[in-house]
């Protein structure tokens, strides 16, 4: 069935291509203002958070949708391609070596954007920047983890040999989950990063990772450490 289904999106790659040329995006686009939003409350939060679409950003609009969901909350979220993550986490460990990166650090990402999520979790976790939560939504190959990642989940449908799982790697001390969501129903690969309680679980989880705070007004706020 799996095998179906990556065949029938090879099929139709043409049709993808020319949607994304249309539509201009590139690597680097964002759904959301560069400007940290603030919540109906008055308050931001810690942190930064970044998302990743899958092909050609068409199949994974459920990633936009929980951006929008989260900077409603005050959440400083942005949402990218997923051949974005080298480039960002390369700005991120330059940051980090002056102190100027706001913890915690969230990815997540569905399809190709889940095994971009991995890779860019163990690329900043191997420079000794610490990730606090990654998600992947239905990934595509199977991905690794190793030591500065804390939690880790990855919502998938098994392909045909099961391959598309997040494993550990040395230095991992975190807590993984490889969470098999086949049975739930409506729940598809061009579905999962959509499904509403995938959304609020995530959400959830990120705001109690992302402590409120109410910036002074004409104050720079503090840089956070992990």
């Amino acid at each position: 069935m799996r095998n179906k289904r990556f065949s029938l999106l090879a099929a139709i790659w043409v049709v993808v291509l020319s949607v994304f040329m249309i539509s201009g995006c590139t690597s680097s686009s964002t759904s959301n203002s560069d400007a940290l939003e603030i919540s109906s409350s008055g308050q931001t939060r810690n942190g930064e958070i970044y998302l990743f679409r899958g092909l050609a950003n068409v199949f994974s609009k459920g990633m936009d949708v929980i951006g929008e969901k989260m900077v409603r909350r005050g959440l400083d979220a942005k949402v990218y391609n997923h051949t974005a993550w080298r480039s960002i986490a390369e700005d991120i460990v330059a940051r980090s070596k002056i102190r100027r990166v706001r913890y915690p650090i969230i990815i997540m990402g569905h399809s190709l954007g889940g095994n971009a999520t991995m890779q860019m979790s163990k690329y900043l976790g191997d420079k000794g920047v610490k990730v606090s939560y990654a998600v992947s939504f239905d990934p595509t190959i199977t991905t690794f983890v190793g030591p500065n990642i804390g939690e880790v989940i990855n919502y998938y449908l098994p392909n045909s040999d099961h391959t598309n799982i997040v494993k550990q790697t040395g230095g991992f001390t975190g807590s993984l989950r490889n969470v098999d969501v086949s049975s739930v129903a409506g729940v598809t690969h061009v579905t999962v990063e959509k499904n509403d309680r995938f959304q609020t679980n995530v959400i959830n989880t990120t705001l109690q990772l992302a402590k409120a705070k109410r910036p002074k007004a004409g104050v720079v706020a503090d840089i956070d450490e992990p």
